[in-house]
C-alpha cells in the first residue's frame, strides 16, 4: 500500500511547488527558460518563446554545477524524457520521449542513430556518445520532426552540441565510488588566432553490480558483470573569413566488459561496442539570415557479443536559409546517406540501405504575435520506396513570457537493417526472423502546449501529444520465444506533461514533473490493446541549493501504475543527492549518492518470477575531485 501512494504524494509536491510559486513569488525578475535560443526545433536560431514546439534546453551551466556524468545522467532530468537502462552499465542505455522510442539523435546537427536498429524501435545507444566534457549544451525536442529529420523523429530529436572555446582552458577530473566505479574525464582546448581546438577524454569502470532483489535483500549480479569504456573526441574549427569556416570532428569510443542478458540468464559473454565517427562541415554566412552548411561524414559501429557484427554510414547533408521578405524565412536542405550492415551470425552476407532526401520548410511571421511553420519532405528509400510527407505548427506568443502553440506531422519510418534481415536460431532457446516484406511506418503525430510564468519566479510548461501510426513495425512472439518483425495494423501514442520552475529565492530552486503516456497496439483488427511495458505515470522533484561554494540537488524520481506482470513493482521511488563544494577558484570536490531509498525496481520491462530481469543498482556513491586549468 505505501508504494501505490507513491504517485499521490509526488503529485502533492507537484502542487506544492505551483503553490509556493504563486504565493511566495519574488518581485524580481529571474531569468527565464522561455529566453533560452534553440536551433533544433526550427533547424534555424529562435527563442524557445518563439518557438512552436515542445523544448528544454540543457545549458553549459548546468551541465557544470550539477556535476552530470554521461549525457544519459543529464537527459534523465529532463521532463518528458525517459532514460531505460539497467544498473549494469554494459547493456543499451535507451532513450524515449512522448513515450516513443524512435527518436533522432544529433552530434552536431549529424545524425548518430544506428540504422541496423536494436532490436526495439529504439535506433541508438546513449552510451555511444561522447564525453560529456565535451558537450557545450543539449537541445531537446519533444513531438514529432520527421519532416525536418527523417526517419525516427516520432517522439522527438535530441541534439547533443560540442564546445568551440574562445580561450585555452582545461578540466580534469577523477571520481571512485561503490561497486569498483571508477570515473575519469581530461579535456583541454582553445583558440589561437584563426583555429579553435578541443579534445576530450574519458573512462568509465565497474568491477561489479549489486542489486536489490524483489524479497529486499541485496544481491551481487549472478557471474561477471564488469566493464571499462573509453571515450575520445576531437573537433578542430578553422575561419576561413570572418562568416566561413571549416570544421573537422572525430569521436570514438570502446566498450569492453562482460554482457550480462538479465538478472535471470546467468550465462554472460564477452562483450565489445566501438563507435568510431568522423565528419567534416563547411559554414558559410554564419550568424546571419542566409546562413548554410553542408556535412560529409562516416559512421562506424561495431558490436560483439553472440557474433560479431558492424555498420558503416556514409552520407552528406546541407542546408541554406533565405530570407524572402521582412517576415518569412525559409530552410531547404538535402540529405544523403547509405549503410550497411555486417552480422557473422544472422545476416547472409553484407545488408544495407540507403536514403535520399529533400525537405523545405518555410517560417512566416504573418500577425505580430502569430507564427506559422509549414514543412515537406519527400524521401527515396531503397527498401520502403518514395513518400512526401508534411508538418505544420502554429505559435502564438502573448507577451515575453507566455506562449502557446500547436503542431502537426506526418511520419514515413522505414524498417531498420535488423527488421528487415535478421535471423537467429538458437534452438531450444527460440529464435529470431525478420521480415523483408516488412511496410514503412506511416501516420500523424501532434503536439499542443502552453509555457507561461504565473509570476516573476515561477515558469509552467504544460503539453499533450498524440500519435497515431499506420503499419507500426513490433518484434512480436505468439509463443513465448519466437519473436517475429511484423507490422502491426495501428498504434496510438497520448499523454501529456506538466512541468514547473519555481525560484523560491536567490538560493533555492524548486522543480517538479509529472509526464503520463499511454500507448496502445491493434492487432489485426482485433481491438486496442494497452502496451503494458511502458511507464504510464512517472514523476520527478527536485530541490537544489546553490551559493558561490556550494551547489546540492536532491531529485526524486518516482513511478506508479507499472504492471506487475512486466516490471515485478507497481511503483518504486527513489532519490539522488549531488552535492558539490568549490574548495578554491580551480579546485572542486564532489559526492554523488544514488538510490537513497535503496528501492527495488526496474526502468526496462521484464520479469521472471516476479523478479526484474534487468534491476537498477542498488544505493551506491561515487565521489570525487575536479581540477581546472
Amino acid at each position: 500500500m505505501r508504494k501505490q501512494r507513491v504517485g499521490r504524494i509526488l503529485l502533492a509536491i507537484l502542487g506544492t511547488a505551483v503553490l509556493t510559486g504563486s504565493a511566495q513569488a519574488s518581485d524580481k525578475a529571474v531569468g527565464s527558460d522561455l529566453d533560452k535560443v534553440v536551433i533544433t526545433a526550427n533547424r534555424i536560431a529562435n527563442k524557445k518563446i518563439d518557438t512552436p514546439a515542445n523544448v528544454n534546453v540543457i545549458t553549459a551551466k548546468e551541465i557544470e554545477t550539477k556535476g552530470y556524468i554521461n549525457v544519459g545522467e543529464a537527459l534523465d532530468n529532463v521532463a518528458g524524457c525517459n532514460v531505460l537502462q539497467s544498473g549494469v552499465g554494459a547493456n543499451e542505455k535507451r532513450i524515449m520521449l512522448n513515450g516513443d522510442l524512435r527518436v533522432v539523435v544529433l552530434v552536431d546537427g549529424k545524425r548518430v542513430n544506428i540504422n541496423m536498429g536494436t532490436m526495439s524501435r529504439s535506433t541508438f545507444d546513449l552510451g555511444t556518445l561522447p564525453p560529456i566534457n565535451m558537450v557545450d549544451h543539449i537541445e531537446v525536442v519533444k513531438g514529432g520532426a520527421s519532416t525536418l529529420y527523417g526517419a525516427d523523429a516520432v517522439g522527438g530529436v535530441i541534439n547533443i552540441i560540442t564546445k568551440t572555446p574562445e580561450k585555452k582552458q582545461g578540466q580534469i577530473s577523477v571520481g571512485y565510488g561503490s561497486m569498483g566505479k571508477q570515473d575519469m574525464n581530461l579535456s583541454y582546448g582553445g583558440k589561437s588566432g584563426k583555429t579553435s581546438f578541443i579534445l576530450a577524454a574519458g573512462r568509465e569502470k565497474q568491477s561489479y553490480f549489486k542489486y536489490k532483489n524483489n524479497e529486499g535483500d541485496i544481491k551481487h549480479w549472478p557471474g561477471s558483470s564488469n566493464y571499462t569504456q573509453d571515450r575520445v573526441s576531437l573537433k578542430l574549427s578553422q575561419d576561413i573569413t570572418s562568416s566561413t569556416a571549416l570544421t573537422l570532428a572525430y569521436d570514438y569510443s570502446n566498450m569492453d566488459g562482460v554482457y550480462p542478458y538479465s538478472v535471470n540468464y546467468v550465462s554472460p559473454s564477452a562483450l565489445n561496442k566501438k563507435t568510431n565517427n568522423v565528419a567534416l562541415r563547411y559554414d558559410w554566412n554564419k550568424d546571419t539570415d542566409k546562413s548554410g552548411y553542408l556535412t560529409v561524414y562516416r559512421n562506424y559501429y561495431g558490436y560483439y557479443n553472440f557474433g560479431d557484427m558492424s555498420e558503416r554510414t556514409y552520407g552528406f547533408e546541407g542546408q541554406q536559409s533565405f530570407v524572402t521578405g521582412k517576415d518569412n524565412k525559409i530552410i531547404a536542405g538535402l540529405e544523403y546517406k547509405n549503410a550497411s550492415g555486417e552480422n557473422s551470425q544472422s545476416y547472409e552476407g553484407t545488408k544495407g540501405i540507403n536514403n535520399k532526401a529533400v525537405f523545405l520548410q518555410d517560417q512566416w511571421q504573418f500577425a505580430p504575435t502569430w507564427q506559422l511553420n509549414a514543412g515537406l519532405r519527400y524521401d527515396k528509400h531503397s527498401n520502403a520506396g518514395n513518400k512526401t510527407t508534411g508538418s505544420l505548427a502554429l505559435n502564438k506568443k502573448f507577451n515575453e513570457d507566455s506562449h502557446a502553440y500547436l503542431s502537426w506531422s506526418q511520419v514515413f519510418k522505414a524498417p531498420s537493417i535488423d527488421d528487415l534481415y535478421y535471423f537467429y536460431d538458437m534452438g531450444a532457446w527460440g529464435k529470431y526472423v525478420g521480415n523483408e516484406n516488412l511496410k514503412p511506418e506511416t501516420g500523424n503525430v501532434w503536439t499542443i502546449g502552453y509555457d507561461f510564468k504565473t509570476s516573476p519566479s515561477t515558469e509552467i510548461n504544460l503539453s499533450a501529444f498524440y500519435s497515431k501510426l499506420h503499419d507500426a513495425i513490433n518484434w512480436h512472439t505468439s509463443d513465448y520465444m519466437n519473436y517475429y518483425a511484423e507490422n502491426v495494423d495501428k498504434e496510438t501514442k497520448r499523454g501529456l506533461e506538466i512541468a514547473v520552475l519555481h525560484k523560491l529565492n536567490a538560493n533555492v530552486d524548486l522543480t517538479g514533473s509529472y509526464t503520463y503516456a499511454k500507448v496502445e497496439d491493434n492487432y489485426g483488427n482485433t481491438g486496442y490493446k494497452r502496451d503494458y511495458d511502458y511507464v504510464p505515470n512517472l514523476y520527478r522533484f527536485g530541490v537544489r541549493y546553490h551559493n558561490k561554494l556550494w551547489n546540492i540537488d536532491l531529485v526524486a524520481k518516482g513511478a506508479n501504475g507499472l504492471s506487475e506482470a512486466s516490471y515485478g513493482e507497481p511503483s518504486y521511488l527513489t532519490l539522488d543527492l549531488n552535492t558539490r563544494y568549490k574548495i578554491n577558484k580551480d579546485v572542486t570536490a564532489y559526492l554523488k549518492l544514488y538510490n537513497l531509498t535503496n528501492a527495488a525496481y526496474g526502468e526496462q520491462a521484464g520479469v521472471v518470477n516476479g523478479q526484474d530481469s534487468y534491476p537498477m543498482a542498488a544505493r551506491s556513491f561515487l565521489a570525487g575531485l575536479e581540477y581546472k586549468f
